[in-house]
């Protein structure tokens, strides 16, 4: 062993050493974790990875910032040649890869080399100059001392491939940059001497660099580089709006402590890279509510080192790790979970803390503890509505499904459309699109009851589970093909939630069945379209959840209107602020989700603003109105009008007038 090994080893031996010793503590907390199955399909896992890790697919969502890192992530995996040549010839001397070391492995190691350059000045660039607002909260000096490793590595592996070529110790052929860098060399002097001596030097910069990125690898956010792949791979499989039923029998019920969560979920705080795209589509942050995703995951994750750090993993989480308020700010509206390219769970942790709250401590916000009351004691959250379930569709002939009897379709017409005035008007629309179609469709009356769906998000899973069983119950006594509703919640807890609970059904969303008889002729031609364009917002749970974009487009479309997207759109719509029971909380003072989404919906210039869930319409109709009221007296709010409204209108002429009952206030429910 050459002189240069015998001091090398011993520094390779105590890194490797080290790094094994931070890597052991970092799984240990995995070990423990409660196991969840997440090896099913391994094939469509794997190909997951391929197209997420290799082809970055959600991360070139942000072409600036997808770019720079598929530059430095080609680099790392080509340049692990450079490495094992590095410390191969550093150990034994001669080592080599070969003699195709000097042919296509030299020219893609100085090609990727300047790609990785290339990455690191792009991202520079961006903390520096760019510096977007989702890098809030990261840890700067954490970011700037990866770069800085990362460019050390590369510099010094081109500059000992310069020196080596003027000292004549290496070829230049397949050295393209190495090459270039070797001829300005010389033109400043350099001789074959003084080129030996720094190429010596920069082969140690190189690999004191390569061993100094090993050792600080657990202790950084670029811990992502070893959970990242495992993190994607495991990745839940299940339909996106599905959630875990909890065993009511056992406690704890949700998470307490850091060391009730899974082990998929340990390997998210592991996995964060703190690029802050969860943060940036986060309707509640945008509003100034407590509530960023990333921190809450970076906030898990610290907790975490220090807990195995003290040896004591137990100690609550809510209200000291995590503040209830920041708990309960969430819209459950799954917009950071779409955007994180390592596919972090943001929003089960969260209804997670909220079942400890909500069924260990008995804790509920303001208005959702009422909504929860009027729920057990009605079977519905909305404790003022005078309303039956039947009031709405006495005079429109509809069928009410007894037990026994059998329809084609049952029409689940929801809690909000069944008791609000203004969703009323929505389920009448559907109602006279559907007997125009000739579609053999029953309700079930006053045997329908809420879905559970509020109770489930707000972390009241006992509720759930008792809504659901009588639910399943109900439907087991009818024969249908399919169910129908207006309202994606409810849509999404028939679908993907009461299969364990017995209940397997066939469910669509009102447009989709709407889209499916206009495209069969079974509904009249549109007539031509009077007044103002059209902008549709996306319902959080009918796109990012349920995956249906087209449908509305379709019918907006067959109704004659012009159709305006927003900025926001299809999975990249922002929250009306009602998802995941916020729409019986108490609104915290300061600018609202929901006048946010108005907002932008106002910056399109339509005159009506479309869209296809009860709880969006009431709160697009309230943010429509505080939106004008901000631009001055003078400003008329924009028409807020359910897909069906306005398919209504064209095909079958006006609709009903605008008067009648009057809607329930966002946040009006039982108790208040």
């Amino acid at each position: 062993m050459s002189s240069t090994g015998a001091a090398l080893l011993p520094l390779l031996l105590l890194t490797l050493a080290w790094f094994a010793y931070r890597v052991t503590r970092l799984v240990r907390p995995l070990l423990r974790a409660p196991a969840e199955r997440r090896l099913d399909r391994p094939g469509a896992r794997a190909w997951g990875v391929v197209v997420n890790v290799i082809g970055h697919a959600r991360l070139l969502r942000r072409p600036y910032a997808g770019l720079l890192h598929l530059f430095v992530l080609t680099g790392f995996v080509v340049l692990l040649t450079a490495v094992v040549e590095a410390f191969g010839a550093g150990l034994v001397s001669g080592f080599t890869l070969g003699s195709a070391g000097e042919t296509w492995i030299a020219f893609a190691q100085d090609v990727v080399a300047v790609l990785v350059l290339a990455g690191l000045a792009m991202a520079a660039f961006q903390r520096l100059v760019l510096r977007p607002e989702r890098f809030r909260g990261s840890n700067g000096r954490d970011a700037a001392t990866v770069l800085g490793l990362i460019f050390l590595v590369v510099a010094a592996m081109l500059l000992e491939s310069a020196f080596q070529i003027v000292a004549g110790e290496a070829p230049s052929s397949w050295r393209p940059v190495s090459s270039a860098l070797a001829d300005l060399l010389e033109g400043l002097g350099v001789g074959d001497d003084t080129a030996s001596r720094a190429a010596q030097v920069c082969s140690w910069i190189h690999v004191l660099a390569i061993l100094g990125f090993l050792a600080y690898i657990p202790a950084s956010k670029h811990l992502h580089i070893l959970a990242g792949v495992p993190n994607v791979f495991l990745r839940d499989l299940s339909p996106p709006g599905r959630l875990g039923t909890p065993d009511l029998e056992r406690t704890p019920i949700g998470v307490a402590e850091i060391h009730h969560l899974g082990r998929k979920q340990l390997l998210d705080l592991y996995s964060c890279t703190e690029c802050g795209r969860c943060q940036d589509a986060c309707p509640a942050y945008a509003a100034g509510q407590p509530l960023s995703p990333k921190l809450l995951i970076m906030d898990l994750r610290d907790h975490l080192h220090a807990a195995e750090r003290s040896g004591d993993p137990a100690g609550p989480l809510a209200g000291a790790v995590i503040r209830e308020e920041t708990i309960w700010a969430c819209t459950t509206c799954r917009a950071c979970m779409e955007e994180c390219p390592l596919f972090i769970e943001h929003v089960p942790k969260i209804v997670d803390l909220r079942r400890h709250l909500a069924m260990e401590l008995g804790r509920l916000p303001d208005g959702v503890a009422g909504a929860m009351q009027s729920l057990e004691q009605r079977g519905h959250p909305w404790a003022r509505s005078p309303h039956s379930r039947t009031d709405w569709c006495r005079d429109l002939g509809v069928r009410v499904l007894g037990p026994g009897e059998e329809a084609d379709v049952l029409l689940w017409v929801g809690c909000t459309a069944a008791l609000d005035g203004r969703a009323q008007r929505v389920a009448r629309s559907l109602v006279r699109l559907l007997q125009a179609a000739g579609v053999d469709f029953a309700v079930l009356g006053d045997a329908e009851a809420c879905t559970g769906d509020p109770a489930r998000r707000s972390g009241y899973d006992y509720l759930f589970q008792l809504q659901a069983r009588a639910n399943v119950a109900t439907l087991a006594e009818r024969r249908f093909r399919r169910i129908v509703t207006a309202c994606p919640h409810c849509l999404n807890t028939l679908a993907n939630e009461y299969g364990d609970f017995g209940g397997t059904y066939e469910a669509v969303h009102h447009t989709q069945l709407l889209a499916e008889l206009v495209e069969a002729g079974r509904l009249p031609a549109a007539a031509a379209a009077e007044g103002a364009d059209v902008t549709f917002h996306d319902p959080c749970y009918l796109g990012r959840y349920g995956g249906e974009f087209e449908a509305p487009r379709t019918l907006l479309a067959r109704s004659g209107r012009s159709l305006v997207e927003l900025e926001r759109s299809r999975s990249g719509s922002f929250c009306c602020g009602a998802g995941g029971g916020r729409a019986f909380a108490s609104e915290p003072p300061g600018r609202r989700v929901s006048t946010i989404r108005a907002e932008q919906a106002r910056a399109t210039g339509a005159g009506v603003v479309a869209t296809a869930c009860p709880f969006c319409l009431a709160m697009m109709e309230e943010g429509t109105k505080a939106a004008a009221r901000a631009e001055g007296q003078e400003a008329v709010p924009q028409t807020v009008l359910d897909v069906a409204e306005v398919l209504e209108a064209s095909l079958l002429g006006p609709a009903e007038p605008a008067g009648g009952a009057e809607g329930l206030t966002p946040g009006e429910a039982g108790g208040r």
